[in-house]
């Protein structure tokens, strides 16, 4: 009778103990080492206290005051939003859109995003209430297995798994799981910006890559016209076949190193193709980059926007999250364990870690402020950069005007003119080349100010 007693307690018992994974499969903490088996009876009582007190401290308030004696990680580290681009037409890829082609065609980016829905869908409210009441029926099948049968080995199994939902139970209570969860959606979403950033990168390059493009096609064909015109200047034996030679020479080294660009323009296009979920063999042009306006550039503050960036920054904090982990979960220890004399090897390579710690959180703080106020100078730079190829493009169209009309008047050949076009194209890409570098170095300012990102 006494066997089929137990038989019945413990298929009871083991209820339980297969519910409680499904409680436990939001992150359970690592096993706590077995307590005494009795210290179960009489935790029923103690989460039971911890129930009526619910109305006093609930797991949101413990969040709050958590956040108002350490706000360590912003709940929403995202800043303000922006007007939805126009979609990009077939074939077309703006630079507007390729943020948001990126997080919906990228499976990486995609899968970070499945991370940080989970998190956000987190009911801490729901959560604890299913753990207390999970521990009471534990704790309930546990008691009676020990005071009616004995049974303190099968009791004994369910210490592990009753400690890990305490330790979660107490976390939630305290507001640590929220916070711990804030730091890595904080951590998610850093990786997926600094993903976002590389597309970016991406498609800068290959603006690049389609600027000398056209350089270099300009340059082949002045080849060509030198070419042809010391091909008749050979033949009236006015220069030598070597000179010939030498111009064809360059003319062929020019083309090869077009067919080097484009290969390489064919190569990171299929990587930006991959990155916002385009088909790989199909046409993809590229649009042009935005333009960086007086407004944009006079709003710019640095002291605001350095303690903007340093507040986003999430390199910072995991700087400082290292130094406070380790004199928590080391220095302090050793002091507790040893207490603060330094003659005690333990204390003494404590106390010099811990500075060392210190010492490179300072060195990170000071690196950061440096990269970003440099930056600042460089966006200013890249503007007034710009204003001068500007004024020198202008020159250079009153030039051209000056030759155009000097060709219609037969006073200089078509190569001579043809050459000032070329000149005064290559005016024109210098004027785009300082758009893109005022572009791209406003464009790593404002990462850093929204988002704490200094790839410097």
């Amino acid at each position: 009778m006494k066997k089929r007693l137990t038989a019945l307690l413990l298929s009871f018992a083991m209820a339980f103990a297969i519910g409680a994974p499904s409680a436990m499969a939001d992150g359970a903490s690592e096993a706590a080492e077995p307590a005494a088996q009795m210290r179960r009876a009489a935790a029923v009582s103690e989460v039971d206290t911890a129930a009526q007190t619910q109305s006093v401290t609930t797991p949101a308030q413990s969040v709050t005051a958590a956040d108002e004696t350490e706000p360590e990680t912003p709940e929403d580290v995202e800043t303000q939003e922006t007007a939805e681009p126009e979609p990009d037409e077939e074939g077309t890829l703006s630079f507007e859109n390729l943020r948001p082609r990126m997080l919906a065609g990228s499976y990486r980016l995609r899968a970070l995003q499945e991370s940080i829905d989970d998190i956000e869908s987190h009911d801490y409210d729901w959560r604890y209430k299913d753990l207390r009441l999970s521990m009471n029926e534990l704790a309930t099948a546990q008691w009676m297995l020990i005071a009616l049968l004995h049974e303190n080995g099968s009791a004994a199994a369910f210490n592990t798994q009753y400690d890990q939902m305490r330790k979660e139970f107490e976390d939630i209570e305290k507001g640590e799981k929220q916070k711990d969860d804030q730091t890595t959606l904080w951590q998610y979403r850093n990786a997926q910006n600094q993903a976002v950033i590389a597309g970016e990168a991406l498609y800068l390059t290959l603006k690049d890559f389609e600027a000398q493009d056209a350089a270099l096609g300009r340059t082949i064909a002045q080849l060509e016209r030198t070419e042809r015109e010391m091909q008749l200047r050979c033949e009236l034996g006015q220069v030598s076949r070597l000179d010939v030679e030498k111009v064809s020479t360059g003319r062929m080294q020019a083309v090869s190193g077009r067919k080097t660009l484009e290969m390489g323009y064919d190569a990171a296009l299929l990587q930006l193709k991959s990155l916002v979920g385009a088909e790989l063999d199909a046409e993809l042009s590229l649009g042009a980059l935005p333009q960086v306006t007086a407004q944009e550039r006079e709003s710019m503050d640095l002291e605001t926007d350095l303690a903007k960036a340093m507040a986003a920054s999430y390199a910072l904090f995991d700087a400082k999250k290292q130094l406070d982990d380790f004199r928590k979960d080391v220095y302090d220890k050793v002091i507790d364990n040893y207490g603060s004399n330094e003659k005690r090897f333990e204390v003494s390579e404590a106390k010099h870690a811990l500075q060392a710690y210190q010492y490179n959180y300072e060195n990170t703080l000071l690196t950061y402020e440096l990269n970003f106020r440099t930056l600042y100078a460089q966006v200013k730079d890249a503007a007034q950069v710009l204003s001068a190829k500007r004024a020198a493009l202008a020159e250079q169209e009153k030039s051209y005007a000056v030759s155009a009309l000097k060709y219609e008047q037969g006073n200089i050949s078509a190569n001579a003119f043809a050459d000032a076009k070329d000149e005064l194209s290559s005016a024109k890409d210098d004027v785009a080349k300082a758009e893109r570098e005022l572009f791209s170095t406003y464009r790593t300012y404002t990462w850093a100010v929204d988002y704490g990102i200094l790839n410097a």
